[in-house]
């Protein structure tokens, strides 16, 4: 018999989840095996295949999360209401967090996601989340007006393709505070409209 996780099912699985991003985020897909995982983990290979039968699998579930992480981060910025930009700040500082330890593995992903038709069914079906919960975010922090004069759901997507870019010029190595500034100086010059709205 496999040795088993000392956890509930659920409890388990997130925590390998946890362990595997980071394993994933450090060595790489390719370089990282269900032997280098299990071992963090404290389990056999056995056990680990009882929660996911593959690699590709254990993979594809640490994005089936993403959408969730998401949402708590617009409610703990954008969803306090305020000021907007100081708003975008704080977003950005979490984002920073959460995400910017290991930006490598973003790229990886998409890559990744070219050859690997379940992964990038897993990476649409979160995409189609993002620009749901930005569209919504949109219009709340606008009141509505955004409507008037914009497609929420396009501008939705021209959010999360310059939030891309910006990860994009910290991979490169432009400083924090550059790429801070040029969200900052973005997001104000496509809501400024919206910040002060003209009588």
């Amino acid at each position: 018999m496999p040795k088993v996780v000392p956890e509930y099912k659920e409890t388990a699985k997130n925590r390998i989840l946890e362990i595997a991003h980071n394993i994933f985020s450090r060595k790489g897909y390719y370089q990282t095996t269900m032997d280098d995982i299990a071992s963090k983990v404290g389990v056999s290979k056995a056990t680990l295949y009882i929660y996911f039968s593959s690699k590709e699998e254990l993979f594809k579930g640490i994005y089936q999360n993403a959408p969730e992480s998401l949402e708590q981060i617009f409610a703990a910025t954008f969803g306090k209401g305020g000021d907007a930009l100081q708003n975008a700040r704080d977003f950005f500082d979490r984002m920073l967090k959460e995400y910017a330890s290991h930006p490598a593995l973003g790229f990886e992903v998409f890559s990744e996601a070219t050859r690997n038709v379940a992964l990038r069914k897993t990476l649409r079906g979160n995409y189609d989340r993002y620009v749901e919960s930005t569209a919504k975010l949109l219009n709340q922090q606008t009141h509505g007006m955004i409507s008037q004069y914009f497609d929420p759901r396009s501008l939705a997507q021209s959010l999360i393709a310059l939030w891309n870019g910006m990860e994009t010029l910290l991979v490169v190595g432009y400083p924090v505070s550059e790429v801070k500034k040029a969200w900052l100086d973005a997001f104000t010059s496509m809501f400024g409209l919206f910040r002060h709205p003209q009588k």
